[in-house]
């Protein structure tokens, strides 16, 4: 891969994000239409769709033949079919978003023939731009970014999604995660995926832990979270797949084996 090529990609995503923070801005002084997925927890707004449609139409504009897989699928896309696929998810934290109007973001990842070059983790409210290249490091804003690798699990602060969902509760993760809070600092659950795994990356948290996690969710998380020296793979260990729904152990590379071993013990 010609590295002026990643950074193209890269220049791009980053307009992207910041074109979609500027629409996302300028929506938000009109109502917000909020309508149902699949369920009253599960929403998408009207801003969601404009944001992916504006980064469809830029994407499109300058590569026509990559492809591009976004959460609200304004377009049709197997990625298998294209060596260059962008992942976008166009407001990651949407209940957020439409409650708070803050803790959500722009995810952009450039994938090339199944692997994250690319990864934009855009924060509008905040100004905080992450962004990562496959071996040219991490950055917030510019600044690169790289953890502590000398954390200890009772300074660790942790996140996760697992307390609500119905398969961590019969499993016992959740139960897990109760323990887990009382060897750590304590646990946070910000429901937004990207910008937790940002977090990892840039410290703020030391790990993040879901069980069902899109492909748009974790997409530009995943290259963050490598390319600032931290350690990320499904539950089990294995390597996170490409376009696909994973869970997700991301980590302080000195508490990433301890939470691997503890989490994928017998349940209590």
């Amino acid at each position: 891969m010609r590295n002026p090529e990643i950074k193209e990609w890269g220049m791009l995503a980053k307009q992207c994000a910041l074109g979609a923070g500027k629409l996302i801005e300028e929506m938000l002084a009109h109502p917000l239409e909020v309508m149902y997925k699949s369920s009253a927890s599960d929403l998408v707004t009207s801003v969601d769709r404009a944001v992916e449609q504006l980064v469809i139409d830029k994407i499109m504009k300058a590569y026509p033949d990559h492809g591009i897989l976004g959460e609200e699928g304004l377009i049709a896309c197997k990625p298998d079919e294209f060596d260059t696929v962008w992942m976008v998810d166009p407001i990651d934290g949407t209940t957020n978003f439409v409650h708070q109007q803050q803790n959500y973001c722009i995810s952009i990842a450039v994938y090339h023939k199944g692997v994250c070059e690319v990864g934009v983790v855009y924060d509008p409210t905040r100004e905080e731009m992450f962004y990562a290249e496959r071996g040219g490091g991490a950055f917030l804003n510019d600044e690169p970014l790289q953890v502590k690798r000398n954390k200890e699990m009772k300074e660790a602060l942790l996140s996760t999604s697992l307390f609500w969902n119905r398969r961590a509760m019969k499993s016992g993760l959740s139960e897990k995660m109760q323990h887990l809070a009382h060897r750590s600092r304590g646990i946070r659950v910000y429901g937004v995926a990207a910008l937790e795994l940002a977090y990892v990356a840039a410290g703020r948290l030391d790990a993040y832990i879901s069980l069902n996690l899109n492909p748009w969710d974790y997409g530009a998380g995943r290259l963050l979270v490598e390319e600032a020296g931290c350690m990320i793979s499904a539950l089990d260990g294995t390597d996170l797949p490409f376009a696909e729904r994973s869970s997700i152990l991301a980590a302080n590379p000195n508490l990433y084996n301890f939470l691997l071993e503890f989490l994928m013990e017998r349940p209590l």
